[in-house]
């Protein structure tokens, strides 16, 4: 499969805040009043997370919010990530350029491409099984047979091994979960001062979301807006960084996939 262009990435500059993991078990989402929200202040290892859109339009931002976790988790321990879907048609493909743009190496993502929800969720199992895994990760477009059962069964093999788990689950999914915390996410309007996007005449800004943690083990839920900075890989971004472009200059680079079907 031909290699997709993309910008390459630069290492972000030392910002106020180590964005390091104040204790083992957990690391900072970069937000204060996000963090607030989190047990002990910080987003948990070893856990499952749960990510969901508020509604159907929802579910792109959704991605965003659970990519922008992983790429915060990734800059304190890189290394792979397992990515599991369903296969068949694929409204939110990977795209390797908007990985880039959200702060996270192609390279790193092996896809797996399941045909049935029942291999999806073995194969998240066993992923959390290797310890030279980074992160976890799963999309589902639809649920039949994930409950609270299912859900354990993840969060048991996430605590087990130490590895971070991150689920999208389509919007409107209830019922009860062992997950460690349950995001809703909507979409919001995005800021069209940033300089970098005003000085290229291109009508964006930085991704901005309203986050709805509505479960939180041991915290108390709360709603949060905040906004994503692919260059300080950081929600709700300190405005002294406001105005620093997120890349280089345009530069088409390699960036390899692994995918398994």
């Amino acid at each position: 499969m031909p290699a997709d262009p993309v910008i390459p990435l630069r290492a972000p500059s030392p910002v106020p805040g180590d964005i390091r993991p104040a204790c083992s078990d957990g690391f900072s989402t970069g937000c204060t009043a996000l963090d607030a929200r989190l047990p002990g202040g910080r987003l948990e290892l070893g856990a499952l997370h749960e990510i969901q859109g508020t509604s159907y339009r929802d579910r792109a931002a959704a991605l965003g919010v659970m990519l922008a976790l992983i790429a915060r988790r990734l800059h304190t321990k890189p290394g792979p990530v397992i990515w599991c879907e369903l296969a068949g048609p694929d409204p939110l493909p990977l795209h390797a350029p908007g990985l880039v743009g959200v702060g996270i190496d192609p390279a790193l993502i092996t896809r797996l491409k399941l045909r049935h929800e029942r291999d999806f969720l073995w194969a998240m199992e066993e992923a959390f099984d290797c310890s030279a895994v980074a992160i976890v990760a799963g999309a589902l477009d639809n649920e039949r047979i994930y409950d609270f059962t299912a859900s354990r069964r993840l969060a048991l093999r996430a605590r087990k091994s130490g590895v971070s788990g991150f689920l999208l689950r389509p919007h409107g999914a209830g019922g009860t979960s062992a997950a460690a915390t349950r995001w809703q996410i909507a979409n919001r309007p995005s800021q069209t001062s940033d300089p970098y996007y005003a000085a290229r005449r291109r009508p964006l800004g930085l991704p901005r979301w309203q986050i709805d943690i509505s479960r939180s083990r041991g915290a108390k839920p709360g709603t949060i807006n905040t906004i994503w900075n692919h260059a300080a890989l950081s929600f709700d971004l300190d405005s002294r960084l406001a105005d620093q472009p997120a890349f280089p200059a345009d530069r088409p680079a390699e960036a390899g996939w692994r995918s398994a079907v």
